[in-house]
């Protein structure tokens, strides 16, 4: 078989289960591995990296091999190792269902579309943010049904939670603000990276 060669893909990532959906796209070659797009989904929506993530993909769930935190499921498939699993597949004709989750317990589930492909420009940065809209919720808020608490109370000075939902949210928090100048320069930063770092809940461990 021959091998595919590196394209550009344009994904569109939209958080599920928040209304209305705060959704990023962003280009990420597909020599690239989940690990690589997990940082450019964290840095699209500027989420801290503080937590367990993984990946489905159709009937495959993939996530960071450790001692500490690898469980075997006692039904359905195994557990695959993320680190190994290139973003070629893609390329294919027929792209399964694409489910990156991040903080098992807040469970923000996020979807993986293809939006397009192309072929790699000379001596172009990659990964790049591309578009988005709406706010990503706090972090550690409690989810998507605490998330909406936390924007009713945010709004609303009589609110009985409003003191919570001022000190849960950064500063300058706004639904619709998606802080596009803080989301390039953390891309900027993964351009510029040598080697991929580690998420902070390894090196903390």
């Amino acid at each position: 078989m021959a091998k595919k060669e590196p394209q550009v893909l344009r994904l569109k990532i939209t958080l599920g289960h928040v209304d209305p959906a705060p959704w990023r796209e962003i280009e990420i070659r597909s020599d690239k591995t989940l690990p690589h797009l997990h940082d450019a989904i964290q840095a699209a929506f500027l989420w801290n990296d503080m937590h367990l993530w993984d990946f489905e993909i159709g009937d495959r769930k993939y996530q960071m091999k450790s001692e500490e935190f690898w469980i075997e499921p006692m039904f359905g498939p195994p557990l695959m190792e993320v680190t190994t699993k290139r973003l070629d597949f893609f390329l294919n004709s027929k792209v399964p269902p694409v489910i990156y989750t991040y903080d098992f317990g807040d469970d923000w589930v996020h979807r993986v579309e293809l939006v397009s492909k192309r072929s790699v420009e000379p001596n172009e940065l990659q990964p790049r943010f591309v578009a988005g809209q709406w706010a990503t919720p706090p972090e550690d808020i409690g989810g998507p049904p605490m998330y909406e608490v936390f924007k009713e109370a945010r709004a609303d000075k009589n609110h009985a939670e409003h003191e919570w939902a001022k000190e849960g949210g950064y500063v300058d928090w706004d639904h619709i603000e998606i802080h596009a100048d803080a989301i390039a320069e953390q891309f900027s930063k993964l351009q510029k990276q040598k080697i991929r770092r580690t998420s902070h809940w390894v090196r903390e461990r």
